[in-house]
């Protein structure tokens, strides 16, 4: 299927939805809402409804050859989705970066960049979570590297970054980017609290990734663990005392 029969379907779906009372808000979400899509990419289109009109609008709108990914809320369910803690959290990213197609009622637009980032009084809370998890990792890693356990320690060493990666954007009070658009994210939006350059740091990542390197994690683990201290994380940082590990002890 051509780009323009994909950009001509969501042409009609922005006119009809721009001349229906019923919608109040429609935004393009995933790479083609943040300008970076392929020839493959699908259209990741939200609806926002009057409260009174959710219903049965599904059918009228939807997709006749599957190029719109579509997903239907009322105003009230789009203020409360994704919040920190819910089930649909995972989605939060989806809206970083994000301007509306339509906002007819002047909030939508507001409610998107809200999602786009962490909300103030959950920062600390995500960073200290994500923070132990990665350490939990890390020591399991490192432990199973000195107890010969190899493939087992660079399984662990991969499951910890995300958890690093969560953190460290946490702290700045950001949402950890889906993998497939971490590069991008710090080519654009590069993390003001990283002492080192996006493409040093995603190279560092990829070595691990490939082989686990036990003196790359030590590097990561003392980044950590000083910007935890620099952050308001340090009482995670003391629940793990007596393993340093990028000290040297463990």
């Amino acid at each position: 299927m051509t780009e323009e029969i994909k950009s001509e379907e969501f042409k009609q779906l922005l006119k009809k939805a721009k001349n229906d009372d019923r919608i109040i808000g429609l935004i393009l979400t995933g790479g083609r809402g943040k300008d970076i899509f392929t020839e493959n990419s699908d259209y990741d289109v939200a609806l926002i409804t009057t409260d009174t009109s959710v219903l049965n609008i599904q059918d009228e709108y939807k997709s006749k050859q599957d190029i719109i990914d579509l997903a239907i809320m009322s105003l009230s369910k789009f203020r409360i989705y994704a919040d920190v803690g819910t089930a649909e959290d995972y989605d939060r990213y989806a809206y970083a970066h994000i301007k509306a197609h339509i906002d007819k009622i002047g909030e939508i637009q507001k409610i998107i960049d809200e999602k786009g980032i962490l909300p103030k009084d959950q920062t600390v809370r995500v960073a200290k979570n994500a923070l132990g998890c990665y350490l939990n990792s890390l020591y399991r890693s490192v432990k199973n590297h000195r107890d010969g356990n190899m493939f087992v320690s660079h399984f662990d060493a991969c499951e910890s970054l995300p958890w690093l990666l969560t953190f460290l954007f946490a702290i700045e009070g950001r949402v950890r980017p889906y993998n497939k658009f971490l590069i991008w994210e710090l080519e654009k939006y590069p993390l003001k609290n990283l002492p080192m350059r996006s493409e040093y740091f995603l190279g560092k990542i990829e070595l691990i990734l490939k082989s686990g390197d036990i003196e790359i994690q030590k590097e990561f683990h003392i980044l950590a663990e000083r910007l935890a201290i620099k952050n308001g994380c340090s009482d995670v940082i003391d629940d793990w005392e007596g393993y340093y590990f990028g000290r040297e002890k463990l």
